[in-house]
């Protein structure tokens, strides 16, 4: 986690299940700390979703909202007013926006042109392209849940079984359109190619840095391993990545096609 980065932790109560609320918790400490977590909804919506036994548990600062206006969403409208009164205050550096409604497409996007961090939290299945790409990095929320879930019940069938191995788990068919590991691998390759023309090292950095611009949706943790789970770290995941190998230079690792 970046304790120095301050977020601004915003969830669409109306439009996200309290089912994923643990998991929006933890994926937010990755990226900073929260100086603001407000949940915004109708009283009826927050409970008819069971957001209600949530907001003690995690500290979120309820935002009630009346739906006066047929037709009109109050509580995406506030969640944008409040949005748009943080970013003026000046006192985060990111905002985290859960929900899969596209109508935050805007938001996001104005978020993004003052040079803040912007994640995006939301449904593999509901989520538009649109949406997603207005983000810095949007977060399948529905995916991390359902593989953290598989992992705990992996644990506990090994445990049960008294370390026998446990049958591996199907791969998720709730992915969305995450790219595949060729296509992954294939667009590393290109980068190296391209760097080498120019005479320059490709390091591990760079390639991060690219397939997050090219992939908003990409998350080394949506993949399985060749020996069973899900990789935590870049490096793993490319080192997995046939015809990549991996080379660390005093505190740099570089990235190379094998010869």
């Amino acid at each position: 986690m970046n304790k120095e980065r301050k977020m601004a932790l915003l969830i669409d109560a109306e439009n996200i299940s309290a089912q994923y609320a643990d998991y929006i918790i933890d994926e937010i400490t990755n990226y900073g700390e929260c100086s603001y977590k407000r949940i915004y909804g109708s009283w009826d919506k927050i409970v008819q979703t069971k957001w209600e036994g949530q907001i003690n548990k995690n500290s979120l600062k309820p935002m009630m909202q009346f739906n006066n206006t047929r037709g009109k969403n109050a509580s995406d409208s506030a969640l944008i007013i409040d949005a748009m009164d943080i970013l003026y205050r000046g006192n985060v550096d990111g905002f985290c926006i859960v929900s899969s409604d596209s109508d935050f497409t805007s938001l996001a996007r104005r978020l993004a042109e003052s040079g803040l961090l912007v994640i995006g939290m939301g449904e593999s299945d509901k989520a538009t392209e649109a949406l997603e790409n207005a983000f810095d990095k949007f977060v399948y929320i529905d995916v991390l849940a359902k593989e953290a879930e598989a992992e705990k019940k992996k644990e506990a069938d090994a445990e049960a079984a008294a370390g026998l191995k446990s049958k591996q788990e199907k791969k998720s068919d709730q992915t969305g359109n995450i790219p595949s590991k060729k296509l992954i691998s294939n667009k590393i390759k290109q980068i190296i190619m391209a760097n080498e023309d120019l005479g320059k090292p490709t390091d591990l950095g760079q390639i991060g840095n690219e397939l997050s611009r090219l992939y908003r949706n990409f998350d080394v943790r949506y993949y399985d391993k060749k020996g069973g789970g899900k990789y935590k770290f870049l490096k793993e995941f490319v080192a997995d990545l046939r015809g990549l190998e991996i080379e660390r230079i005093d505190k740099r690792v570089f990235v190379s096609i094998k010869k």
